[in-house]
């Protein structure tokens, strides 16, 4: 399993690259590296750890994974009598023509299913390298280390270059962001699993009292470096998912420190309702949900609401939403460089309003699945609660930019989720 580690190390390295340099060259190695490593752990993978991942992914978690791919698929058959008829009278508008499919871009919809495909194949074979533990270590402190690189370059271009030299070493700024706001929790847990291995190896000689000390401190620089990176932008939308995501790993590490049991659980309960009390004063502000935390130019809100008011009720096809640009973008000249506004809506309206809210249910119940692994496990409970945190903030993130369909940061929280769920369980090493 050598091998396959490096594979899944290589990916991670990937994703302070994509962050910096933008290039057609760089995306194409992702399915690439999978496959390969995929194929390697599928062969090597040793029975004992090969049973624990036939436990860890249920029945319910493989269809669960398996329906967006399926209505992708759907959505690209020619069915004409599932196509919207509207297509056809805009067809000359479009870049490559109505062919009588929900879809109205099929060649974006397979180039989104390969992403998904990409997605959960991460979380898979992150899944099957970290069974074992000391590969899990390695993995939790390379993302802790990716998210840290991409979180200086946060730093660096907002204090520095953009404003001493006016040029951009962020090729995508919003993803930039929002695995800075992950980082914040992967840092705390490597500071969890820094304290608790020295409480369980650690012997009273100097030289350990120092790797300890020395190994805390690089914890602590990479959760100052990720919450700079987030403080710098003064969004308060980014800190509060940040936030949320931190205080949910607190909460429960909290629990399983002290063994607070039914007064743990309710703090959780307390934590939850408090953060789903925000969201919902937030919405209420808006009529659409999928707009309450937005925050870009109008002629990006005003072009995303008129595509997702004539999107029909099985979507315009998965990755499509911005082939309808030409139609629906106004004559004036600043909605030339409008976009979709957060991914949500962007979901909403290339799968259908059902799907997205699918999404929601699911997310919230792989919240729900971790944080019980976490709370039921008695050592390497940080797993699963950073990776249910990181969940909590993916959800949140998802209501305010595009960026949490970006390679980077799905190659990040792929691995991460994969970590978290194959460690939500505890294995009998025989």
């Amino acid at each position: 399993m050598p091998t396959a580690l490096i594979i899944l190390l290589c990916l991670l390295s990937l994703c302070p690259i994509i962050i910096t340099a933008d290039g057609p060259l760089l995306l194409p190695f992702i399915p690439l590296l999978l496959s390969g490593g995929l194929i390697i752990v599928s062969k090597k993978l040793p029975p004992g750890e090969m049973q624990h991942l036939n436990s860890v992914f249920s029945r319910p978690l493989i269809i669960g994974a398996a329906i967006p791919a399926g209505w992708m698929i759907v959505q690209m058959l020619p069915l004409p009598f599932l196509a919207n008829p509207i297509w056809t009278s805009v067809s000359p508008g479009l870049p490559r023509g109505v062919t009588g499919s929900i879809s109205v871009d099929i060649g974006a919809t397979a180039l989104a299913l390969v992403h998904y495909l990409s997605a959960a194949g991460m979380l898979l074979f992150a899944a099957a390298v970290t069974v074992n533990r000391e590969r899990a270590e390695t993995i939790l402190i390379s993302a802790t280390a990716a998210a840290a690189l991409v979180s200086v370059a946060c730093l660096v271009q907002d204090l520095f270059v953009e404003g001493y030299f006016g040029i951009n070493i962020l090729a995508h700024r919003e993803q930039a962001f929002d695995i800075a706001c992950l980082g914040v929790i992967l840092s705390a847990a490597c500071g969890l699993f820094v304290f608790e291995r020295h409480e369980t190896r650690g012997v009273g000689t100097r030289g350990a009292r120092r790797k300890f000390l020395l190994a805390l401190a690089a914890c602590l620089v990479s959760f100052v470096l990720c919450a700079g990176a987030i403080a710098v932008t003064r969004a308060g939308s980014l800190i509060f998912a940040a936030g949320s995501g931190f205080l949910t790993f607190i909460a429960v590490a909290a629990i399983r420190r002290w063994a607070l049991g039914r007064l743990g659980a309710a703090a959780i309960s307390v934590t939850a309702a408090v953060i789903a009390i925000a969201l919902v004063t937030v919405a209420a502000s808006d009529p659409d949900p999928r707009f309450a935390f937005v925050k870009k130019s109008r002629a990006s809100i005003e072009l995303t609401q008129r595509i997702l008011s004539n999107a029909p009720f099985f979507g315009v096809g998965a990755g499509s939403f911005m082939s309808l640009k030409p139609i629906y973008q106004s004559g004036d000249p600043s909605a030339r460089d409008a976009v979709v506004v957060t991914a949500a809506a962007k979901l909403s309206g290339e799968m259908g309003k059902v799907m997205l809210w699918f999404a929601v249910l699911a997310a919230s119940m792989g919240v729900f699945v971790l944080l019980r692994g976490a709370s039921r496990r008695g050592r390497d409970s940080f797993y699963a609660a950073a990776a249910g945190a990181c969940l909590v903030t993916l959800m949140i993130l998802g209501f305010i930019n595009t960026a949490v369909t970006g390679s980077a940061i799905v190659l990040l929280s792929g691995a991460v989720l994969g970590l978290g769920l194959t460690q939500s369980k505890s294995r009998v090493v025989s």
